[in-house]
């Protein structure tokens, strides 16, 4: 279960006053904590405004910790997962990118606002396929 999230850095940038035609977000999972049930998934959530040309006129970060409480077989799991291959299980993923996606809509506007960007808004529910074993796991 997720239990809270601390942000710990937060950056906004709109060099241009060009057009805004689009948005890209990602999300990278720096690294994952594990310590009996409690389990801290650092990460950097990133959207990238790009004008008509697809010309990068601004983006938007915030990097953090979300913090969950499972079972220990549940972490456990997260833990071989991680260490493993550098993802999470495709469940867990998917409630941390869900709440993640949140987070960033609603602490992202207020400082996409602040530097003349519209809200970031990826409200809708993560769903995460898993990859067949036979493809790469790589970035």
């Amino acid at each position: 279960m997720i239990t809270g999230l601390k942000v710990s850095s937060v950056s906004a940038n709109r060099p241009t006053d060009d057009m805004i035609a689009s948005m890209r977000f990602s999300v990278s999972f720096d690294d994952v904590k594990v310590t009996d049930d409690n389990v801290e998934v650092v990460y950097t959530y990133t959207a990238i405004y790009e004008g008509q040309d697809s010309k990068q006129v601004g983006d938007l970060k915030i990097v953090g910790k979300l913090l969950a409480k499972e079972t220990k077989a549940r972490a456990k799991e997260i833990a071989d997962t991680w260490q493993n291959k550098k993802t999470l299980p495709v469940d867990f993923a998917e409630d941390v990118m869900t709440v993640l996606n949140f987070d960033f809509g609603s602490r992202g506007t207020l400082v996409a606002w602040s530097a003349g960007l519209v809200a970031p808004l990826p409200f809708s529910r993560a769903k995460i396929q898993q990859q067949p074993a036979s493809q790469s796991q790589g970035a």
